[in-house]
């Protein structure tokens, strides 16, 4: 089969389109897929600078989101079959290759059928960041109807999902953005927003919550954005990070704020290969798109690009400035 593919850490330039053995069921509980679809996130430009998470992972083939149909499986698959559509987040940080491929191995945990309503480039624009959304403001953060949500970079792909599910659940939610791109995400999903290259931004922020401050923030950027969350946050307020908090950083304002700090990598059930963590994270899936179907989410799909154009596609992300999520189409 076809699959993208790089030999050392680098830049976008490293990524070739090569031939590379046919994947192989090696245990039970596994199903082959023909790919038809990969999603682009930012992790993978992450993993293609830096290398695999994995240490001494021989897999280098990037990609965690895809859709594809089912092709084969193995003995003791029970809940889907052969010819079925599928979505999954699995592959692509070492440990299994990933999905700009023609064809991926998968467990059966991570699979979620794809309701016919919803196109191959919105299942697989979904799953990586629909499920980072979810396990950190539900999850983590224990979000609630009522609360103050603030979302840091809320027109990337997890800050418009994490925005969407806020709304859904009833929180009063304000997304801050950086570009005029980010603007019109905003203005498109119907959220309260604010520009923080505004001299405003700052009284803008507080105003929202006529000086309570917030409930929950959702700090998607890391570093400094991490500390200006702790400040954003009401007294007993929780803050969920996607990112390490920074080096020697001062602890005590959080202590004297009595807040409640979650870390949330949606990564871990993959890379421990925990059957039990990647079937929750499917039925978060399952929820995604079943809220797809019905219309009450949005995934905005700005590009579906070939197969062979996946370097552009990691060049674009890192160029930021994008309004939704990158796709690429398999085969070419």
């Amino acid at each position: 089969m076809q699959a993208i593919q790089f030999n050392e850490p680098g830049s976008a330039d490293v990524l070739y389109l090569g031939e590379c053995p046919d994947p192989v069921i090696r245990e039970p509980d596994e199903v082959r897929v023909r790919l038809l679809a990969a999603g682009v996130n930012p992790v993978d430009t992450k993993v293609r600078a830096g290398g695999m998470l994995v240490e001494g992972a021989p897999h280098n083939t990037p990609g965690c989101d895809g859709v594809g149909v089912v092709e084969a499986c193995g003995d003791a698959v029970q809940h889907v079959r052969p010819g079925q559509r599928v979505a999954f987040c699995f592959g692509g940080t070492g440990a299994d290759p990933g999905t700009c491929a023609e064809q991926a191995v998968v467990p059966e945990a991570a699979l979620v059928p794809v309701p016919d309503a919803v196109s191959d480039a919105e299942a697989a624009a979904l799953p990586l960041a629909w499920i980072t959304a979810w396990e950190a403001l539900v999850d983590r953060g224990g979000l609630q109807k009522g609360d103050y949500v603030l979302v840091h970079a809320a027109s990337g792909g997890v800050g418009q999902m994490a925005v969407q599910l806020a709304r859904a659940a009833n929180a009063r939610v304000l997304g801050l953005v950086r570009s005029d791109a980010g603007v019109e995400v905003m203005r498109a999903l119907g959220a309260d927003h604010v520009d923080i290259r505004s001299d405003r931004a700052a009284t803008d922020i507080a105003a929202f919550t006529d000086g309570r401050y917030f409930d929950l923030v959702l700090d998607t950027v890391g570093g400094d954005t991490f500390v200006e969350g702790l400040g954003q946050i009401r007294f007993a307020g929780r803050l969920v990070t996607l990112l390490a908090p920074p080096d020697g950083m001062d602890w005590n304002p959080a202590r004297l704020q009595n807040a409640a700090i979650h870390l949330e990598l949606m990564l871990t059930p993959m890379l421990q290969r925990s059957r039990t963590g990647l079937a929750r994270q499917a039925k978060i899936v399952a929820d995604g798109l079943a809220r797809l179907e019905a219309g009450s989410l949005e995934v905005n799909v700005e590009d579906v690009l070939p197969l062979a154009q996946t370097a552009e596609a990691h060049r674009r992300i890192e160029a930021g400035g994008r309004r939704g999520k990158l796709v690429l189409r398999i085969p070419d």
